[in-house]
């Protein structure tokens, strides 16, 4: 099937879903969990938490099908938003009930970068040559997630300063990583 008439398959998929039939929701499942596992996996490398996080995407999906709206994109494009948020959601969650301190947010992250993103495998190396603050507040952002406000409250800084770390260390990074 080519990628054209998958999404087409998609989307008549998640409109079934979202009148709750639920063969077309098995349909749907066999359609795209491959697809947003792998996606889950970029975000989370742990399998087995992968796993969960896409069980809890795919309840999500049908609970909240009918929020759905074709006007305003892909319905693939909304799978993929919905999934990844809940990937988001659970390192946040996970992050909270570990509260661990900022020097390991860049250890627990570059310690295989590889399993990230295989096809960047030096961007382990090229974090680690920016400045920490740096460092964190781009893998607090970036890779967790994290919003604005929680970066002020556990950077402690103000909002135009994080902006610039994040600024600076995103033009280092491109100018490392094209080197």
């Amino acid at each position: 099937m080519n990628q054209d008439a998958w999404k087409r398959e998609v989307e008549q998929r998640l409109a079934q879903v979202k009148l709750r039939h639920q063969p077309a929701f098995a349909e749907l499942y066999d359609l795209t969990n491959a697809k947003l596992y792998g996606l889950i996996l970029k975000i989370i490398p742990d399998e087995g938490l992968a796993a969960d996080v896409l069980q809890d995407a795919y309840s999500k999906i049908w609970t909240n099908a009918d929020q759905y709206r074709a006007d305003l994109g892909s319905a693939w494009s909304w799978l993929c938003q919905l999934t990844r948020n809940q990937a988001i959601d659970r390192i946040r969650q996970r992050k909270r009930l570990n509260e661990t301190d900022d020097s390991t947010v860049v250890e627990d992250f570059s310690a295989d970068t590889s399993t990230l993103w295989p096809e960047h495998v030096d961007l382990g190396r090229c974090l680690q040559l920016i400045k920490k603050e740096q460092q964190n507040v781009i893998i607090s952002s970036y890779v967790y997630g994290w919003s604005h406000a929680e970066l002020m409250e556990k950077f402690d800084a103000p909002l135009g300063t994080l902006k610039s770390w994040i600024r600076r260390g995103l033009q280092e990074l491109r100018e490392c990583l094209e080197a």
